[in-house]
């Protein structure tokens, strides 16, 4: 029996569950896990066996992605492919000698004629067979290429209208998962029914690699969560709806979930949280979430959750205001979460996740106030509008002394505009954190760059005899002066991840203009590395530490 504990001071949170009311008005939740842990890894883990037959009629297709190598002036083709054409008496490289000039990595072509089992058949470029790991790019092409192959053919047929998507996974079926799903999603959440897009049913073609093929599925109906939790606007959004989604989904698979209110934040003295959140009437939370996979010491997530910011008194332009929701970062973690937990991996998380808006009123945080944070620096407010800082020094303060992690990971945009679309910021102050993150972003495909965290940064957010901390500095380097400013609510080995240049698109499989969900992949990827390798060094010490019979 998992028992989950809430200190709300909202009812709206828990519409759909038995409460019962205490003096403090604390709210307690009793509820049993048991059946729904399976039935959300179900859920999660759900394919199609059998591949429909194709009844062409609209709205209601079968479509197949295959893909095909370049080798200079001609095509080879993958297995599945190679499958297709013999069935189809060699239709596939009759086509092929038609696009031979137009068809590149990247690009898909839709043909209708080929078998009878399918409608419409996208022809996917996967580049040059097995280019492996580019050391200059710092990426595994050969992963990466499938991503591409697969997303640019679901898209396609997608448009097509298709129901069904049966999918070459060409030897990489969780890559291939990935990427079929990231594309395939769409944020249609205020649609029309006549006008909403119809979900499509993606499945391998074929039964081998099946497993790698679920395994990748959770990373990208994770990830799709982050972008459905992004996209979100902020009056359908709100940090109690926010709350309210991750309890609804994160519960059923064994994540403890606490939420509290604006009175614990008042006890627990979090002023930069609170000064963030004094101008709007949507009262802020303090989110808490717990992945046990594991009994050593955990790693702490933490994230900015602004469910929308308006910069405060150094308000933002009316171009910049739409969309202006800082909550990505939030969304990544909790999508970190939800991976962990659906995959079971065995590893000890906690997160922690300030929640609030920030608006414009007699009440809201002013340029040049200065705030206690929770280990005793003074931060002096200079930016309205670099308001992350201070939600995330609190947040990291108490996570690290209530739960003493072993590595502490924070996910944030401490900047308006980041470096590049390409890849997120990081800084650290751990050689192998390092590694291991840029390792895992290369095979996810979604890489991460390190950014200088020097001692001239850290100058810069000091310089002011009166007081400790800036939270805007000199100089004109945003994003690193605020990993420096965090680095003072931080000891032990620490990684920050900046989403302020990856929160919309990137990628062949990831649309434009919408959230990206990123990098959450990467991160969720990184600790699954870790944990496994850790739980191989432990069995590696028992067996060590066993003696051996004379």
């Amino acid at each position: 029996m998992f028992v989950f504990f809430f200190i709300m001071g909202y009812t709206k949170l828990f519409s759909s569950i038995n409460l019962w009311r205490v003096n403090s008005g604390r709210l307690f939740r009793y509820c049993s896990s048991v059946g729904s842990t399976s039935e959300c890894k179900a859920t999660a883990e759900k394919r199609t066996k059998n591949e429909a037959q194709d009844t062409n009629t609209e709205g209601n297709k079968s479509g197949l992605v295959i893909g095909v190598y370049e080798d200079k002036d001609k095509f080879e083709l993958t297995p599945v492919a190679e499958e297709i054409n013999q069935r189809s008496g060699g239709k596939i490289c009759g086509y092929l000698n038609e696009l031979s000039c137009q068809l590149k990595l990247g690009k898909a072509f839709v043909v209708t004629d080929v078998v009878p089992e399918f409608g419409p058949v996208a022809i996917s470029s996967l580049g040059k067979k097995n280019p492996g790991y580019n050391t200059l790019e710092e990426l595994d092409e050969t992963r990466e290429n499938v991503r591409v192959m697969v997303g640019a053919g679901v898209r396609a047929l997608c448009e097509r209208g298709c129901a069904r998507v049966s999918v070459c996974a060409a030897g990489v079926p969780d890559a291939a998962a990935e990427a079929a799903h990231l594309a395939a999603w769409r944020f249609d959440e205020f649609k029309s029914s006549t006008d909403r897009h119809q979900e499509v049913q993606l499945s391998l073609h074929g039964s081998e690699g099946q497993e790698e093929w679920d395994t990748g599925v959770v990373y990208g109906q994770s990830q799709n969560w982050a972008r459905y939790l992004t996209d979100m606007p902020p009056n359908k959004m709100t940090p109690v709806d926010f709350a309210q989604t991750a309890l609804d989904t994160l519960c059923p698979l064994g994540v403890h979930v606490t939420a509290h209110e604006r009175s614990w934040l008042e006890a627990q003295r979090m002023r930069g949280v609170l000064a963030v959140a004094a101008g709007s009437c949507e009262a802020p939370l303090f989110l808490e979430c717990t992945w046990r996979g594991a009994d050593n010491p955990p790693v702490l997530l933490a994230a900015d959750g602004l469910t929308f910011d308006c910069g405060g008194l150094c308000l933002r332009s009316a171009r910049d205001m739409h969309g202006a929701r800082s909550v990505a970062g939030a969304a990544v973690v909790l999508a970190v979460i939800r991976t962990l937990a659906i995959l079971k991996v065995p590893i000890h998380v906690r997160a922690v996740i300030p929640l609030c808006e920030q608006l414009v009123s007699g009440h809201c945080l002013k340029p040049g106030d200065v705030l206690p944070a929770l280990n005793g620096l003074h931060m002096q407010v200079e930016d309205t509008d670099l308001e992350s800082q201070l939600l995330l020094a609190d947040a990291l303060v108490y996570g690290q002394a209530m739960y003493k992690p072993s590595l502490v990971i924070d996910v944030a945009s401490l900047a308006p505009v980041g470096a590049s679309c390409a890849c997120a910021c990081v800084f650290t102050n751990s050689e192998h954190v390092c590694r291991g993150a840029r390792d895992a972003g290369a095979r996810t495909g979604d890489r991460l760059w390190r950014l200088p965290l020097w001692d001239y940064y850290r100058r810069q957010v000091r310089d002011d005899p009166s007081v400790d901390l800036r939270n805007k500095g000199s100089g004109t380097a945003t994003i690193c002066k605020g990993a420096a400013f965090l680095k003072h609510f931080v000891c032990g080995e620490w990684l920050h991840v900046d989403t302020s240049g990856v929160r919309a698109g990137g990628a062949v499989y990831l649309r434009a203009g919408r959230a990206a969900g990123r990098p959450a992949r990467t991160i969720a990827a990184f600790l699954t590395d870790a944990a496994l390798a850790d739980k191989t060094d432990t069995h590696t010490d028992s067996h060590a530490d066993t003696p051996r019979n004379s």
